[in-house]
């Protein structure tokens, strides 16, 4: 039927209104710097088109810049295809780009003359690997202008000859090659790394992965989204090669142990820089945690926890987390960067509807492994045996002499009546412990316009540990804007506020004393055959006076306070599209004070006073001004040239307090009225005030040619007030060069299986001021006399001045040089990538100590003496083992191994005979061992060079070896017997997810670590009527002829062990603990839309569930920790909502 005109009219009229919109419409739409390929991935999300290529010429790699306010969306395209002889029509959502002056249809027809093979409709259908139809695709057959794009359901058809090659592309996948046949065809196309297109945080700015240069580990914050975690250095166990962080104590917010490739600085600290949002965090222990009766206790009561510096932020605000792990890259943050750095980026708000979020979970916590203590009855028969066994040995009876024991007068200490009648047995430990319980609640809200973005958080977390005595509330809040006033001109401003109380019970000690005033040590060596209070609810008294009732830490009142505050604007000017300036503030205060009071009834055995109360308080203000600028350009095709320039004033101040008093005439008033004391000369009190002040100037420069050369160097200039007179600048470059290799055309044939293989090198060199700024050695220092420095004068007692310390104005920063090796690599269309890395770091001007001469006032002066080295290989490896629609499987695995030793030690200090002057730094050395003597004869037929090689032995004394063969056990003896650095640090992990479950899986470990394979708690209990553990079984003696653990008698041989070490129980340890199983439930979009939320998911997590080891002790992690606080099992459910 023929159209009307007035029909004809209505469609030309619509098809031009349809135009005019598309001509008129407005966009907003920045990029700076990226790649047209970047630019086109983001000009979707932003405004729903889709750019579809009917040109192969398109060059996806070049950068540019797009800066458009409210502009025509032609406009914005230009601007995005600038510089490229490209044009382009726009087919509804679609923008399709050809190159000029090309003629071409959605569908062209092959014209008969240029083949001589059938014509066929090829069809078929495009997904991405997840079965999901990807719409605008180009499907174009090789070597003509013939193409078509996929429709809505990623379906296309177009006429072709039979036998040709399509060619299958779109923005940010693969492209796809396939001969066409006389069927329908389905094309999965695998999707680019978006490994190489992420952002790295790199100090003063950020690269994309592909361009850096130096060894720096990334994880982001998705990856280590744990549940409960307190602190984020707890939540990144295993996952970076090179970064060991061991667990020493699980007390509630207490530190890890962390390093970066290994320990190098003897006396100095070995710990990383922190930076948070570019402000570097100062891990400076001055902390209000050294109040109490020191003096008299000595250090039996110092604060329970030494807290985590990343215990005030909550783990649930990090975007990302980026280690810089040589000195190429660590060298721009100078004189603090020796020991490596660690870069935190919090979560920024985003433009569109507001996302609120809320994640809360609640964990129950049970006692791990620990001690099994003597019951009573076998503490009974224990006791009365060690005393009988004593009695021989003291009194040479046989086998300790050669006269037979008479059947009477040893020592009985409990009489079989009493044993008979013990009717009860207490298990101490289990008195003072509980199920540990944390709430933990988060709340955010990510919000914005192109003007104005906003997140904001507020966090609750609450623990009461598994000790009674100890638990943790911490409160915080976060602020994150940025202002975007103009087309030049952006301000950003972090704001943090933490509060967090603890009570902190003095618990765990690398001794094992009965007398050491902590509760877990108590609790273990407190008799079981009595409980911890009497019937009138008392606390009963210890069999041994030296022990302490572990009931009476549960009285002390023992609360730390921290408070802190950060407030960070940064104020960005952009210049031109490649030219910015930063100027940042940051302002970090924390205060931290400890209110302590002991009452009468709490009062310890070595402690004379009846009680003592005291507060003591430390102020840590951390502020600096930087201002940088950065330069960031693509000239022409081939040339990418990125600066950064700049300086820094940094200021760091405090204060401390303390005071305690003793023998308040009343417990009733606590510590709240100190004045009451009359025991001046038992009060203690003291204060330090310091400030430290540095200006800085640093640079980085990198240039990218042909987008796969690629040369950096930085430079960094610092100047500071810590530094000794004779020192006071320090300079501190890097340089380093990539090669992407994969980019070359020689490798074209590997393509089908490297994606992308670059080779990196690195030197450069950093500070440890460390043992600077944590000291005064540079400086002559004056204090009160000791003991004996009292003097009268005008009949009044004055405690004497003297000389403490001589300064050293030659005194410097420990420098550390690094040279590093890499390679990144990417296999097998992105599904397996990684890196590995070989370095060689050098640590030199190690601080020392020099003797001064006898008749000097002070004994020794610091000094820059000594130079030590590591060297290691790190690998890590990700892999995608499947992926699908239903079915996504990922995994990943590192491992470091690092060695470090002496290259120069002191000249002024003497090693022994035995020690290698090169040897590793902590190499040990000892006798070796082969078993116990289990009788009198086996000790006159352990022979060595034709003599009894240990003629003074008495049984169950250790058997030694002569290593030397010359039948004498003394220094030529001595070998190296291993290293107590592991040979292998590693991490592995999983994520396993089907439709809507997801499981994820963690563990870490290490393998070939020196340790001593023993327990504690195993000596003879006899008369000290002390408790020991079930381990005391294992001990040889009278009455237990088959132990093999070394029995009562003095080691008379072993005393001239100079070592004061021997391999008895000494193995190659390794273990691996399954740190994290979460199990995740994603509900289905259909019940999550019904509910009006986004996202809804719930989760069960189980907590170091499981520790596969050969170490027979406690842990092997808290292996130097006698009584450490326990690693608990954890058990948490938790639910995640966004709106």
């Amino acid at each position: 039927m023929k159209k009307s005109p007035r029909r004809r009219i209505l469609v030309v009229c619509l098809l031009c209104c349809f135009s005019i919109m598309i001509f008129a419409q407005q966009v907003t739409f920045k990029v700076k710097n990226v790649t047209v390929k970047t630019a086109i991935i983001k000009f979707k999300k932003a405004t729903g088109y889709s750019f579809v290529f009917g040109s192969s010429k398109v060059d996806t790699n070049k950068r540019i810049s797009v800066n458009a306010n409210n502009q025509p969306l032609r406009d914005v395209i230009s601007q995005i295809l600038v510089g490229q002889n490209l044009d382009y029509e726009i087919n509804g959502k679609f923008i399709v780009v050809k190159e000029k002056q090309q003629i071409e249809q959605k569908t062209v027809s092959p014209q008969r003359s240029h083949y001589n093979s059938s014509q066929i409709k090829a069809t078929g259908r495009v997904t991405d690997e997840k079965g999901e139809p990807i719409i605008g695709a180009t499907v174009k057959v090789k070597g003509s202008s013939i193409g078509t794009v996929t429709d809505l359901e990623g379906k296309f058809s177009l006429n072709t000859l039979y036998g040709s090659t399509l060619e299958i592309s779109y923005i940010g996948y693969k492209m796809q090659s396939i001969k066409v046949e006389n069927k329908f065809i389905t094309i999965y196309l695998a999707e680019e790394s978006k490994n190489l297109n992420e952002v790295v945080v790199v100090g003063y700015g950020s690269q994309l992965r592909r361009e850096i240069t130096g060894a720096i580990s990334s994880v982001k914050g998705n990856d280590i989204d744990a549940p409960n975690a307190v602190s984020v250095d707890n939540l990144l166990q295993g996952r970076i090669a090179g970064l060991t962080i061991n667990q020493l104590s699980a007390q509630p917010g207490s530190a890890m142990s962390i390093n970066i490739r290994g320990k190098l600085s003897p006396n100095g600290s070995n710990e990383p820089l922190y930076v948070i949002d570019g402000v570097v965090i100062s891990s400076n222990s001055n902390k209000a945690s050294k109040v109490g009766p020191s003096r008299l206790l000595d250090y039996s009561l110092s604060d329970g926890s030494n807290r985590s510096p990343l215990s005030t932020l909550n783990p649930d605000d990090i975007a990302s987390v980026d280690v810089l792990k040589d000195a190429s890259a660590a060298a721009i943050y100078g004189s603090q960067a020796a020991n490596g750095v660690i870069l935190i980026t919090t979560k920024k708000g985003q433009a569109g509807t507001p996302k609120i979020t809320y994640n809360g979970s609640l964990s129950i916590q049970s006692l791990g492994k620990y001690y099994h203590m003597l019951n009573a009855w076998d503490f009974m028969s224990q006791c009365n045996l060690g005393a009988k066994e004593q009695w021989l040995y003291d009194n040479k009876y046989y086998p300790y002499g050669t006269v037979q024991a008479p059947s009477s007068g040893y020592p009985i200490i409990y009489t079989d009546d009493q044993i008979a009648k013990q009717t009860d047995s207490y298990d101490h430990f289990n008195e003072i412990t509980r199920t540990g319980i944390i709430n933990d609640h988060n709340v955010s809200v990510s919000a914005g316009s192109e003007k104005v973005k906003l997140y904001s958080s507020i966090n609750f977390y609450d623990q009461k540990s598994i000790l009674k005595t100890t638990a943790l509330k911490r409160l915080g809040g976060r602020i994150n804007l940025e202002f975007d006033f103009n087309k030049w001109l952006t301000l950003r401003i972090n704001n943090m506020y933490t509060y967090i109380k603890a009570n902190n019970p003095s618990v765990g000690h690398w001794r094992e004393n009965a007398n050491e005033a902590n509760q877990t040590n108590a609790a273990m060596y407190f008799s079981p055959r009595i409980p911890l209070k009497n019937a009138d609810g008392t606390l009963t008294s210890p069999e041994n006076q030296l022990t302490a009732n572990p009931l009476k830490f549960s009285l002390i009142k023992d609360n730390t306070t921290t408070k802190r505050l950060m407030f960070v604007p940064n104020l960005e000017i952009r210049f031109t599209p490649w030219l910015k300036g930063n100027v940042q503030f940051s302002a970090d205060e924390t205060s931290d004070s400890r209110d302590i009071f002991s009452p009468t009834e709490a009062r310890m055995p070595q402690q004379i006073q009846n009680n003592y109360g005291g507060y003591s308080n430390a102020y840590n203000d951390n502020y600096s001004m930087e201002e940088y600028l950065t330069l960031d350009k693509r000239f022409g095709l081939n040339h990418s040239f990125n600066a950064t320039i700049g300086t820094g004033f940094y200021c760091a101040k405090g204060n401390s307090y303390q005071f305690c008093v003793f023998n308040l005439p009343t417990d009733a008033l606590q510590n709240n009225a100190v004045q009451m004391s009359s025991d001046v000369d038992d009060t203690t009190y003291g204060s330090n005030r310091w400030q430290r002040n540095k200006l800085s100037f640093f640079g980085r420069v990198n240039y990218t040619y042909l987008d796969r050369y690629i040369v950096g160097a930085t430079l960094r200039h610092d100047g500071s007030s810590a530094f000794a007179e004779n020192h006071k600048w320090g300079w501190f470059p890097g340089i380093s060069a990539a090669w992407i290799i994969s980019s070359e055309k020689f490798m074209k044939s590997t393509s089908n299986w490297l994606d992308y293989l670059k080779f990196r090198a690195g030197y450069g060199t950093s500070g440890n001021e460390s043992i600077l700024t944590g000291n005064n050695y540079m400086l002559t220092t004056y204090g009160n006399a000791d003991a004996g420095g009292w003097f009268f004068f005008n009949n009044i007692q004055t405690n004497g001045l003297i000389q403490k310390q001589k300064g050293n104005k030659n005194l410097k920063w420990e420098t550390d040089i690094t040279l590093n090796l890499g390679i990144d690599y990417e296999l097998f269309h992105n599904r397996i990538s990684g890196s590995i890395d070989y370095y060689v770091r050098t640590a030199k001007d190690l601080l020392d100590f020099a003797v001064l001469p006898a008749n000097d006032v002070v004994g020794s002066i610091a000094k820059n003496i000594g130079e030590t080295r590591s060297k290691g290989v790190e690998l890590s490896v990700k892999c995608n083992i499947i992926q699908n629609k239903n079915w996504n499987w990922d995994s990943y695995f590192n491992l470091s191994h690092n060695k470090s030793y002496w290259v120069k030690r002191n000249p002024e200090v003497s090693i022994s005979p035995w020690v290698k002057y090169h040897g590793e730094l902590n190499a040990f050395y000892g006798w070796k061992t082969n078993g116990i003597f289990k009788s009198q004869e086996e000790i006159q037929q352990y022979t060595s060079n034709g003599k009894v090689l240990q003629p003074n032995a008495y049984v169950g004394n250790l058997k030694y070896v002569d290593v030397n063969g010359d039948g004498v056990m003394d220094d030529k003896d001595i070998v190296k017997l291993g290293c107590w650095d592991p040979a292998v640090n590693y991490g592995v992990g999983t994520t396993l997810s089907y439709k809507n479950w997801q499981l994820d899986i963690d563990a870490y470990g290490v393998i070939g670590q020196k340790t001593t394979n023993g327990w504690g708690y195993t000596g003879f209990l006899g008369s000290t009527c002390i408790n020991e553990s079930t381990h005391v079984f294992e001990r040889w003696s009278t009455f237990n002829p088959s132990g093999w653990r070394p029995g009562i008698a003095a080691d008379v041989t072993g005393n001239n062990n100079k070592s004061g070490t021997n391999d008895f129980t000494l193995i190659n340890m390794w273990f691996m603990r399954l740190k994290n199983v979460k199990l995740t439930y994603n509900l289905p979009k259909v019940i999550v839309h019904n509910l009006n939320i986004s996202n809804l998911s719930v989760y069960l997590d189980v907590q170091n569930s499981l520790l596969l080891t050969n170490y027979k002790g406690l842990d092997p992690e808290m292996e130097k920790n006698s009584a450490p606080f326990p690693i608990s099992k954890t058990f948490v459910i938790g639910v995640n909502i966004a709106f």
